[in-house]
């Protein structure tokens, strides 16, 4: 056996073993090891300050959008021209068809890690960088120059987030509210949601603290993140439950990522990826 071939025999091992255990199925295995591969490569590319090939790892809708010399500026302010002498990863979870990765670097002369965290989304063309955190910042944001396609898409994660599956993978306790209240945080991808004829309720914080009349409902529901990347859409909805626990302390805030995919000119559901 020779030492690349045993190298990513263990590297498959390991994937797997950091993988959550709802990614088991024979099916999913090549999937998964090519992430392990992209990892792994991206991290090698970190070590050796190859920014082309990380740049070239993004999804599209992140290139046609952002140049090479503005990613590689962001690389240079991270990195502070230090040299990186050590590196690892670990596969952290794989849920749906997101990936969740995090590297960590030691530069030279330092003791402590800097960890990189990543996103990462199988797509047709495998799989696909979708945001390093640490080193991209909010002048990175992508995929949100459609308003009417934002708001179509938000409009269907949100459908999705209030049906029976929807709610049940949130809190068993989530009910359909007669009427949905919604959060308004002037956020790409609001708009006048129709979802199964429920009548919708639109509010902002400041009001709610000031005593203003809410429907009742066991929940807020905000959007948190829209994101267009070719023929995929991520919709990220935040819940704020409106009761206490056991212990008469507000219930914590929750949160899905849905993901959607094109069918013809509309959106559809494909999956979930992260639920905290």
């Amino acid at each position: 056996m020779t030492g690349i071939f045993r190298g990513r025999l263990l590297l498959l091992f390991a994937t797997l073993a950091g993988a959550a255990s709802a990614v088991s199925p024979a099916a999913k295995l090549k999937s998964n090891y090519e992430l392990a591969i992209q990892t792994e490569r991206l991290t090698e590319a970190l070590v050796s300050n190859r920014s082309r090939d990380i740049y070239r790892m993004f999804t599209s809708s992140f290139t046609d959008e952002h140049s090479f010399a503005s990613f590689d500026s962001a690389l240079s302010r991270w990195s502070r021209g230090r040299r990186i002498v050590r590196g690892s990863h670990k596969v952290v979870e794989i849920t749906g068809p997101a990936g969740y990765v995090s590297s960590w670097l030691v530069f030279d002369g330092a003791r402590d890690y800097n960890y990189v965290y990543q996103n990462w989304l199988n797509t047709p063309r495998g799989w696909q960088l979708v945001w390093l955190s640490r080193i991209l910042d909010s002048t990175f944001t992508y995929g949100q120059t459609d308003s009417l396609e934002l708001v179509r898409a938000a409009e269907v994660g949100m459908r999705y987030v209030l049906s029976k599956p929807g709610l049940s993978r949130l809190h068993p306790g989530f009910r359909r509210p007669d009427t949905v209240v919604f959060i308004r945080k002037n956020r790409p991808g609001e708009g006048d949601f129709h979802i199964d004829s429920l009548p919708a309720y639109w509010t902002t914080m400041p009001e709610i603290l000031q005593g203003g009349h809410v429907p009742k409902t066991q929940f807020l529901l905000s959007l948190a993140l829209v994101r267009l990347m070719g023929d995929m859409a991520l919709v990220t909805v935040d819940v704020t439950p409106t009761g206490r626990g056991a212990r008469g302390r507000s219930d914590r805030r929750r949160g899905m990522e849905v993901y959607l995919e094109r069918a013809g000119s509309a959106w559809r559901y494909r999956d979930v990826g992260k639920i905290w």
